[in-house]
């Protein structure tokens, strides 16, 4: 059968399908409806049980980043983009995760790729998981660069594959074909198993990939969805929301992003579904932690460590206010201090200055 014939019979089922989630939903989609919330804050509360498993989304502005822990054991699925790249290096290299189980480049697009190579260029990992295609950048051919110079071999996505990494286990999901027109649709997907507890995180795929994982047959249902290709409406089908039912929603999205991630549209259909939402670019670093049985969500309170001024006084997230405007960074009892919709927060200096901001002339920030 023709490709392009088989692809457009493959979309008219999938809309056909969502149409049938719209007026069908689940009891339990049903029970969460009108609850959904964008949340401003997070849960402090500790989950009750041992703690072993970690997932940390990373700010990395518009792009996207999670540091998986489990057991001792680490797994880093993207990197950001490029001005973000040392910070995702500074985060591991925080969280002592200097020696990677699991490094997955989801694709090939800079603003996922760049931390990767930076990541490889740092420490070791065992294995490398990324899609068969190639890219014509500067970022991919750096990223072959240093798997030909460090001698790795890159592990091509499998689905149903599972793989162990700590306490936890993971399984392919996509991409399920060999040639797509839209490169987000070789993005590899996972569904990360941690006792009762479930995360999905499926890169840039969209609704053509999406469709493909239902196709499968795979158990899709999941507590914690990191949102595709950062919110985008071309992913996060109804369809496919209605297969994972997720509890929460992850976005990892830059403030005031060129592309509007995350879409009106996806937001409409995370918050149909009563999905509690975590956003990035309104509360920066984001961690899941999973005790197999409950996952509790958190703010981390320092990247990079605490840093303490000369008079001894400890610095804490929110004591470094940057200007979006300017790209200045002040501290928090500066006279310069901008608007409230003006500002972004930073833990340390190092952050802000990483983040491209440089101190305010007036308070000097250190």
């Amino acid at each position: 059968m023709d490709k392009n014939i088989f692809r457009i019979k493959k979309f008219i089922a999938l809309f056909l399908a969502a149409g049938l989630a719209l007026t069908g939903c689940s009891q339990a989609a049903l029970q969460k409806a009108g609850t959904g919330k964008e949340n401003s804050q997070v849960n402090n509360t500790s989950a009750q049980g041992q703690k072993n498993l970690e997932i940390h989304f990373i700010d990395v502005g518009q792009g996207s980043s999670a540091l998986v822990e489990s057991n001792g054991h680490y797994m880093l699925i993207d990197g950001g983009d490029s001005k973000y790249a040392s910070r995702v290096v500074s985060y591991l290299d925080d969280e002592n995760a200097r020696k990677l189980d699991y490094v997955i480049a989801t694709h090939y697009d800079a603003d996922h790729l760049n931390g990767v190579v930076g990541a490889l260029e740092a420490y070791d990992a065992s294995v490398v998981i990324a899609p068969d295609y190639k890219a014509e950048s500067k970022i991919y051919k750096s990223f072959t660069n240093v798997i030909k110079e460090k001698d790795i071999k890159i592990t091509y996505p499998e689905t149903g594959k599972k793989y162990k990494i700590g306490d936890a286990e993971f399984t392919i999901l996509a991409p399920n074909d060999t040639h797509y027109d839209d490169a987000n649709d070789y993005s590899v997907a996972i569904k990360l198993v941690n006792g009762n507890n479930t995360f999905i995180l499926t890169g840039d795929a969209e609704i053509e990939s999406e469709y493909e994982m239902l196709e499968t047959g795979i158990d899709l249902s999941c507590d914690v969805y990191l949102a595709g290709h950062h919110g985008s409406r071309y992913s996060s089908s109804e369809a496919f929301l209605q297969a994972m039912q997720p509890e929460s929603v992850v976005i990892s999205a830059g403030k005031n992003n060129r592309y509007g991630h995350p879409s009106d549209e996806a937001m409409a259909r995370f918050n149909a579904m009563g999905c509690d939402i975590y956003r990035t670019d309104q509360l920066g670093d984001i961690i899941a932690t999973s005790d197999g049985k409950n996952i509790t969500f958190n703010v981390k309170k320092s990247s990079g460590g605490s840093k303490k001024k000369k008079n001894g006084t400890t610095k804490t997230k929110g004591d470094f206010v940057g200007n979006v405007n300017s790209k200045k960074f002040h501290e928090k009892d500066c006279g310069s201090v901008p608007d409230e919709e003006n500002r972004v927060y930073f833990s340390t200096a190092d952050e802000a200055e990483n983040a491209g901001y440089e101190p305010c002339g007036n308070c000097k920030p250190e």
